[in-house]
């Protein structure tokens, strides 16, 4: 989207979106303790947890629809010493081959869509992963403080106009909402967790592919 675009450009853009989230720390040892070697970071924004990844001996590739975030990730990737494989791609057009990865993170991306865009986008998460590979993601909350905000154009989806990114539509997601398009997984992890602020509700998912 081109409000990412514009704010990778700038220090006070990025500032925000350079500390990995806990949870993603939190997963590097269960994912390598299941022998996860190869990983995409699906919506890497400017690197934050591409290089984490990294820096944990992961070989990780990333996709993002931002060309300026691309251009920051690459430069700090080279900074702190460590190799990415990254490109500017469509979340629900990945290129990789069925079952190619052994894991996907995705960190507040995939809910900005009408649901058929959301849809279309796991089912090429659950492409590429490769049976009992496993899913990293963040997910909009309907406790969320903008749940019901704006003009809702389908169930659970919402824009509002005027007010930047969120002028693309972003969907919301309950439990029964996660268990639907999420049907391919076994969720071995889930929380209802605030993020950077007290009311800023995302669900924090740790999935493995059924076979």
């Amino acid at each position: 989207m081109e409000a990412w675009n514009e704010a990778w450009k700038t220090e006070e853009g990025r500032a925000n979106w350079m500390t990995p989230e806990p949870f993603v720390v939190q997963m590097i040892e269960p994912l390598r303790g299941t022998g996860v070697k190869r990983i995409l970071d699906l919506g890497f924004g400017v690197g934050r947890h591409a290089i984490l990844l990294a820096k944990a001996g992961f070989e990780v590739d990333g996709v993002d629809a931002s060309a300026n975030g691309l251009d920051f990730a690459s430069r700090w990737a080279e900074e702190e010493g460590v190799t990415l494989k990254l490109s500017v791609g469509d979340m629900a057009k990945l290129p990789y081959a069925d079952g190619e990865l052994d894991a996907i993170l995705t960190w507040n991306v995939i809910y900005h869509g009408t649901i058929e865009v959301v849809q279309q986008t796991i089912d090429e998460l659950v492409r590429c992963i490769k049976p009992h590979g496993y899913f990293v993601c963040s997910l909009l909350s309907t406790r969320h403080r903008r749940f019901g905000k704006g003009i809702e154009i389908e169930p659970h989806v919402f824009v509002i106009p005027g007010d930047g990114e969120r002028e693309h539509p972003h969907y919301y997601f309950n439990r029964a909402n996660i268990d639907r398009h999420l049907s391919a997984f076994e969720i071995l992890r889930l929380e209802d967790s605030p993020q950077q602020w007290a009311d800023d509700f995302h669900w924090h998912l740790y999935a493995r592919k059924k076979e």
